[in-house]
């Protein structure tokens, strides 16, 4: 095999790992919410961070039905 096309394979072969990464990051619905407390959302919020789930966040709603708005 020439250079080039190792390269292109490995280009490949990383391109779909990369997108299935991405793909595996995406924030599971349930995780958003309604949360009873404030708190709660916020350290769910924290969590999300964390594990790259989303960059930013902000909790919306009130007491009893608060939900993650990532950003």
């Amino acid at each position: 095999m020439t250079i080039a096309r190792i390269a292109a394979i490995a280009a490949i072969t990383f391109a779909g790992f990369a997108g299935a990464g991405l793909a595996s990051a995406a924030p599971d619905p349930a995780r958003l919410g309604p949360y009873e407390a404030l708190s709660t959302c916020e350290r769910q919020g924290n969590i999300g961070i964390e594990n790259g789930e989303w960059g930013d966040y902000d909790c919306t709603g009130g007491p009893g039905a608060w939900f993650i708005s990532p950003r």
